[in-house]
């Protein structure tokens, strides 16, 4: 059977596809979303929620770009979505601490990050009395010999963020339709009508790929989807006394310290297909990196540790918008920006089922990989 169903379908569940559903309910439009499992149960509910734009970026890229607006959307964006749902999110803008521990790790830092400073884009390296400072309230190991300090780096907590949006989709009227699997794009005459699944056909005027690591499912498509799932895992450990104010990180891990007393430390990039399973080599990895940073961690509780799929590609970046099939687009390959990016894709994604390409879509068009691509 198949069914008329909405202006848009949206394939996945996760942060991604309940912000773009939310946001095309508040432009008018019907929405349906289909996720075969539960909605955000997969890499939204898996990553830590760092917001971190500039200690991401090593240059001044369409991508530093895009995040750096998504995290100025955040604050009024993770208000409505609480004033709407009752959903605490968990924005806080806690700074973001880059740990050097040689002179030559400070002088690559600053090589990496000059430009940002060079730009009034507010890093500040710290040493000598401002570093003692921070590694007395930090509890930073004798090691680290300066840091970066970025202060408008944030963090929030994904998985209440994806049960506001997924919530807040709902209660503008998008249909979000749980443990529905799609199985492929229906197309006809050369354009997207709708999706086949496991309960039947449903049409619809546009069709997004949300599907997070799995956006390549459909391989019947005349072109392919250049995503691929990257394994992270990631560590919480319970702290006991004050955890530590600021996000920590060095160049082999992250500690992203919480509310209620835990922190959370990651994460790994492993390819090894869609095996989601903790190991004992990334979990030992993990807290020694933590450890040589932040010392006191090492008689911290051991709490939880998980892994979740990324949505890889092969630059990195995300793929956003219009595909070469008219009425398919893309909001997927978010990598490791996921849940940074999610406000900012859920306006521009809106923007080009509207008809509006806003110029900065073009470095996230899945047409740059057009040596990759062949339509028929």
């Amino acid at each position: 059977m198949t069914r008329s169903t909405a202006d848009t379908i949206v394939v996945g569940g996760g942060l991604i596809g309940c912000a773009l559903a939310a946001e095309l309910r508040e432009r008018g439009q019907s929405v349906l979303v289909l996720e075969r499992g539960e909605p955000g149960a997969e890499a939204s509910s898996a990553a830590a929620g760092l917001l971190s734009p500039q200690s991401d970026a090593r240059a001044r890229d369409a991508l530093f770009e895009l995040g750096a607006e998504s995290l100025a959307l955040y604050p009024g964006w993770t208000a409505r979505l609480s004033e709407e749902t009752g959903v605490d999110c968990g924005f806080r803008r806690a700074g973001l601490l880059r740990c050097a521990f040689s002179e030559t790790e400070r002088e690559s830092l600053a090589a990496a990050y000059g430009w940002q400073g060079a730009e009034g884009l507010g890093v500040e390296l710290r040493s000598g009395e401002a570093l003692e400072r921070d590694r007395d309230e930090l509890s930073l190991a004798p090691g680290v010999r300066a840091a970066l300090l970025f202060a408008d780096e944030a963090a929030v907590n994904p998985r209440a963020l994806t049960r506001a949006a997924w919530l807040t989709a709902e209660r503008r009227g998008a249909a979000v339709r749980a443990g529905v699997a799609v199985r492929r794009f229906v197309l006809e005459r050369g354009r997207c009508v709708g999706v086949e699944t496991d309960e039947g056909a449903f049409t619809a005027g546009a069709v997004v790929d949300a599907a997070g690591a799995w956006a390549a499912f459909d391989l019947g498509l005349p072109f392919p989807v250049p995503v691929r799932p990257v394994r992270g895992q990631i560590v919480e450990l319970r702290v006991e006394g004050l955890v530590p104010a600021r996000i920590v990180c060095s160049e082999d891990v992250y500690v992203l310290p919480r509310a209620d007393g835990t922190v959370l430390i990651g994460s790994t990039l492993e390819t090894v297909g869609f095996r989601k399973a903790v190991t004992a080599g990334a979990v030992a990895k993990l807290l020694e990196g933590a450890v040589r940073v932040l010392p006191r961690l090492a008689g911290a509780r051991f709490e939880d540790a998980w892994s979740g799929l990324r949505p890889g590609t092969p630059d990195g970046w995300p793929i956003l918008g219009e595909s070469p099939v008219p009425g398919l687009f893309f909001a997927a390959g978010h990598f490791r920006s996921g849940i940074l990016l999610a406000p900012a894709t859920a306006r521009l994604v809106a923007d080009a089922i509207g008809g509006v390409r806003a110029p900065a879509m073009s470095a996230f068009s899945i047409e740059r990989f057009a040596g990759r691509l062949s339509v028929s």
